[in-house]
C-alpha cells in the first residue's frame, strides 16, 4: 500500500470515528428539535452543552470530509486539487462518484462556517441555523456512507 493510500485510510479511520460520534449526538438531541425561542431558552446546562457537542462533531465531520477524504480521494484518482476552492473540490467527487451531490454537500459546508461564527445570544437566524442541523448533520452521515462506499469500490479501503 502507498503512503498516500494509507494517509487516505488513516483518514477514513479518523473521519469514521468522528462520524460515529455525530450520529451518537444526533440521537442524544432528537428530541430537543425543533427548537423554538421558548424551548431554547428553557434547555437546561446539560442540554445546551449536547447541542453544542452536536455542532463541534458535525462541524469536524464536514471539515474532516472535505479537507483530508477529498484530499486523498483526489491524489489516489490522479486529480490536482491544488489550486481548487472546496466547491470546486466536491464538484470533482461527485464527478468521480464518491458523493451524490456536490451541492448538498455544499450546504453542509455553508452551515459549518456559520457555526464558525456563533454567538451565544438567541436569535430567529441562529434558531432556523440550529434547527438545520439534525438535516445536515444526517445528510454528513449519508455522504460518509456513499464515500466508505466508493472507497470499498475502489480498494482504497
Amino acid at each position: 500500500m502507498t503512503p498516500e493510500a494509507q494517509m487516505l485510510q488513516a483518514s477514513w479511520q479518523a473521519s469514521s470515528h468522528r462520524v460515529s460520534k455525530l450520529k451518537y449526538s444526533l440521537a442524544k438531541n432528537q428530541t430537543l428539535f425543533p427548537l423554538t425561542f421558548e424551548t431554547l431558552q428553557g434547555v437546561t446546562d446539560d442540554q445546551e452543552e449536547s447541542i453544542d457537542a452536536l455542532i463541534l462533531r458535525y462541524s469536524q465531520c464536514v471539515t474532516m470530509i472535505q479537507e483530508q477524504i477529498f484530499k486523498g480521494i483526489a491524489y489516489l484518482e490522479q486529480e490536482d486539487i491544488s489550486d481548487k476552492s472546496n466547491r470546486d473540490k466536491a464538484l470533482l467527487m461527485e464527478k468521480l462518484g464518491a458523493i451524490h451531490s456536490a451541492e448538498e454537500f455544499g450546504t453542509a459546508a455553508m452551515l459549518r462556517n456559520k457555526f464558525a461564527h456563533h454567538y451565544p445570544e438567541v436569535t430567529k437566524v441562529q434558531i432556523e441555523r440550529l434547527n438545520l442541523l439534525p438535516i445536515e448533520a444526517q445528510q454528513v452521515v449519508d455522504t460518509f456512507a456513499e464515500i466508505e462506499k466508493f472507497l470499498r469500490l475502489k480498494r482504497f479501503i
